[in-house]
């Protein structure tokens, strides 16, 4: 299938005044030509 989306390795942090946060650590994500994708937080 044909790629349109393609993100690897995300990592995020966030400063906090306790220190460091990591939100998300090496994440990947391909989405291919006529897929729906949706990403929900809980």
């Amino acid at each position: 299938m044909e790629k349109i989306l393609e993100v690897k390795n995300v990592t995020k942090k966030y400063q906090s005044k306790e220190g460091e946060i990591l939100a998300i650590q090496n994440v990947n994500l391909r989405v291919n030509k006529g897929e729906f994708v949706s990403i929900i937080r809980s």
